[in-house]
């Protein structure tokens, strides 16, 4: 780790000490406010990984060090180290110190970090600073959270990002782990530090993600975010990559930049769009005449802040900026990029006839073709006075007025002035003693004003709809063919919601009775229905108990009832897009995209509290529980007799009987007999609930029960705050969305998160038993899991059958 003289030695150019010291293990608590500014914590000497933040440091290498740079990127064989500048000169550094010591007030001998105010370094020296060679590497970790208000935001935190990051440890939604974790070595495959689960970087990249996700609910998880924390860690380490996170999302980026519906995004890519036709109209004419779609190059740049497409060194003067002057710098530097290869452009494009796809591969690969840096950094400077923040502000609220229009999020008027838009954050409290906790309440209802939570609550419904969309579209990719279309369009008639009931019991009265077969059956005799897995039987009769009689293409034969699985299609049509068991992109579509956005809509008022049992959470599975508590009281002796007439009559399809709340009073009782009582699953319960309305098609007439106003008036005053959906007439909107989904075939798996467990738990056990011999000559592990049960059956049938001589 490199050495400095400290105090008034450490302004002067041989301050440096020239003899390595012996590295020495940095650990994670080391209180960086209260080391000395010069102090470094890297040890740069050109050698692999000497540039990487300390506590992100791999634990062993699989590979040589030498084929890695300083980073910790893998080197290619087209990399040239000996090009690149060097990281950090010392005399570059010396005279940051010295402009950091002379901008503070306390003049102390050796200065600390925690006495560093970076509002007063900002000036014209410090623009002098940074276009001469950026940042110094070694005070990037203290000098980037300072500028980009990320200190600012640890300092006035209630709670500290260990308590954080521990209580998103049990309270984050499991849909959104699941996407972090098949991202986290996706991330930045080529750096060691996060090539391998082990890593501590993989581990820390985890914790930072979830813990924005948590901070932050309306957005969640983004892939641009994996990249931009990752690149963050490198230089900052955890702690500090999390408050710039919150910075980056709270103040230097627009909102929703990351947000699921990427309006911010959206909105600047369409601002690049437009400085373009005044600084490239060149450029612009020839992409348009070439029919190329420049938010497909940009978009990519934009959401990672450059860092996958440009070398690492690069990305690091850019942020330089970007922290200092603000997301302003995203498009001086697209627009110089643009510029300086302006005339390559044209030059590729005229060597290749004008053809679209060699325009767009030139376009794509500006990056890779600017190795000066410097030179990029002084083009830049140049549009200071022409693209300034107050152009970018009007251009932003412009493009994004015009989406909302689009999206049909508000509608279009002469008013030009949009509500200005907040993002949604977490509000922590933190205290050693019980009674604050206990005693206090967090009212929601004055954090925002009136025009702001409208916008919120529409965006939460427009991600719904664009939610509903992408199922509509996976089913409409289905090869099958099918009487009716997909109409999208939702009926928002007062008469609409009138008829639901009706045409709910209506449906469960109607449709075909056919079964999808669990394996293969081989027919061996004339009488015997032959068929392959997952195929689809017309059923003839199924009056036997063991033995059915069905029709598959023409042909008719019995076969045992235990090899098929009855499919129910009151009132609708069989899919096997929509079946998970032969379609897994289905559960994916609904629990990933469709689940999360109306799961915040559900979530959206829940009132939270402090009291410190962990197991008294605002949750809205929780108002789900207590709603069907108060129907089961009133409704349990009807359930039971219905369900004992079913029995009793053999009326398979109880359904037919069971109103919308008792089918809602059933699935819950299911669900938490499947899932055990944990906090940390009320987010798969609420899941699975919406997966088991889905199958029954009463998910639009479960939500109005959620939301009736004129009925658990008091349970959901418990539970939700006035400006809630549940509590507002913006309900009645949303069940209409919901009804689309009536029109499509569900037969989604309720047990999802459990059922590799039980495969994985059965496995072991199987193998560990006495039928290893029949696995092995199976070939196929799931197909006897599959068999052994079915085999018992069969052959207590096949018993039956010679004994009393069933006529088939």
């Amino acid at each position: 780790m490199a050495k400095y003289k400290k105090g008034n030695a450490a302004k002067y150019a041989d301050s440096a000490i020239d003899n390595e010291v012996e590295s020495h293990h940095f650990t994670a608590d080391y209180n960086e406010e209260a080391s000395s500014i010069a102090n470094s914590i890297f040890n740069l000497n050109g050698k692999p990984f000497s540039a990487v933040h300390p506590t992100i440091l791999p634990k062993y290498y699989m590979e040589p060090q030498e084929l890695f740079d300083e980073f910790g990127f893998k080197l290619t064989d087209g990399n040239n180290t000996d090009n690149l500048p060097e990281l950090e000169a010392s005399q570059h550094r010396m005279k940051w110190l010295a402009h950091i010591q002379f901008s503070t007030e306390q003049m102390e001998n050796d200065l600390k970090w925690k006495s560093v105010n970076s509002e007063k370094l900002k000036g014209d020296k410090l623009n002098e600073l940074l276009r001469s060679n950026g940042i110094p590497h070694s005070l990037r970790p203290f000098l980037w959270i300072r500028f980009s208000g990320g200190y600012k935001k640890k300092k006035e935190s209630p709670v500290p990002y260990s308590a954080i990051s521990a209580r998103c440890e049990r309270e984050s939604s499991i849909s959104i782990e699941g996407q972090i974790d098949k991202d986290l070595l996706r991330t930045l495959p080529t750096n060691l530090c996060y090539s391998n689960n082990d890593m501590p970087g993989i581990s820390a990249l985890r914790r930072v993600l979830k813990a924005v996700a948590f901070m932050y609910p309306d957005i969640g998880y983004c892939q641009g975010m994996g990249v931009v924390a990752a690149i963050l860690m490198l230089v900052c380490g955890e702690e500090s990559t999390f408050w710039i996170m919150c910075s980056l999302i709270e103040d230097i980026l627009p909102p929703n930049f990351y947000s699921h519906n990427l309006l911010g995004l959206q909105a600047d890519e369409r601002v690049i769009k437009h400085l373009m036709c005044i600084h490239t109209p060149e450029l612009v004419e020839l992409i348009k005449t070439n029919e190329i779609d420049m938010s497909m190059i940009t978009i990519n740049w934009l959401l990672t802040l450059f860092a996958n497409v440009l070398p690492i060194q690069m990305v690091l003067r850019i942020w330089d900026y970007i922290f200092i002057d603000g997301s302003v710098i995203n498009f001086r530097i697209i627009i110089s990029m643009l510029k300086m290869r302006e005339q390559n452009i044209f030059l590729a494009s005229k060597v290749a006839d004008n053809c679209p796809a060699e325009l767009f591969n030139s376009i794509v690969q500006i990056p890779s073709t600017i190795s000066n840096i410097d030179g990029l950094i002084d083009f830049m400077l140049t549009y200071n006075e022409t693209i300034t923040l107050e152009l970018i502000s009007g251009l932003r609220k412009k493009y994004q007025g015009k989406l909302m229009v689009d999206s049909g999020m508000i509608f279009e008027n002469g008013d030009e002035n949009l509500p200005k838009q907040k993002i949604i954050k977490r509000r922590l409290s933190y205290s050693k003693s019980f009674f604050p906790n206990f005693l206090s309440t967090t009212p929601d209802e004055n954090i925002d004003d009136p025009k702001t939570k409208n916008i919120r609550q529409t965006e939460m419904i427009v991600d719904l709809r664009n939610a509903i969309r992408q199922v509509c579209r996976h089913f409409s990719m289905c090869p099958e063919n099918h009487e009716n279309v997909i109409n999208m369009q939702a009926d928002y008639s007062v008469e609409s919601h009138d008829k639901d009931l009706e045409q709910f019991f209506k449906c469960r009265s109607e449709g075909r009775k056919r079964a999808k077969a669990l394996l293969d059956f081989q027919r061996q005799e004339e009488d015997e229905l032959g068929f392959e897995k997952n195929e689809i039987i017309n059923i003839i009769s199924d009056k036997d108990e063991h033995c059915w009689i069905g029709e598959v293409n023409g042909r008719r034969g019995w076969f045992p009832a235990k090899f098929v699985s009855v499919i129910d299609e009151r009132g609708k049509n069989y899919c096997s897009y929509g079946d998970e068991a032969i379609e897994p992109r289905v559960g994916d579509v609904v629990r990933r995209q469709f689940a999360q956005a109306f799961c915040r809509i559900i979530h959206h008022g829940i009132r939270e509290t402090n009291i410190i049992l962990s197991t008294f959470i605002g949750h809205p599975w929780l108002y789900i529980e207590a709603l069907t508590q108060f129907l089961s009281e009133t409704k349990a002796k009807t359930v039971n007799s219905k369900l004992t007439l079913c029995d009793a009559f053999k009326l398979d399809q109880d359904g037919k009987i069971l109103s919308p709340e008792e089918l809602l009073v059933r699935a819950v009782q299911e669900i938490n007999q499947i899932y055990v009582v944990d906090t940390t699953q009320l987010d798969i319960k609420l899941t699975a609930l919406i997966c088991y309305g889905l199958n029954e098609q009463c998910l639009h007439i479960w939500f109005e029960i959620l939301c009736d106003s004129n009925r658990f008036q008091s349970i959901r005053e418990k539970y939700y705050h006035p400006y809630a959906f549940v509590r507002s007439p913006a309900w009645k909107q949303i069940k209409c969305e919901l009804r689309i989904l009536t029109q499509l075939f569900f037969n989604l798996l309720v047990d999802s998160e459990v059922t590799d467990k039980s495969l994985t738990s059965n496995m072991t056990n199987f193998v560990s038993g006495n039928n290893t011999k029949i696995m092995k000559k199976s070939g196929s592990l799931d197909l006897s899991l599959n068999k052994q049960p079915l085999r018992e059956g069969v052959r207590d049938m096949l018993i039956k059958h010679h004994l009393f001589s069933w006529d088939l």
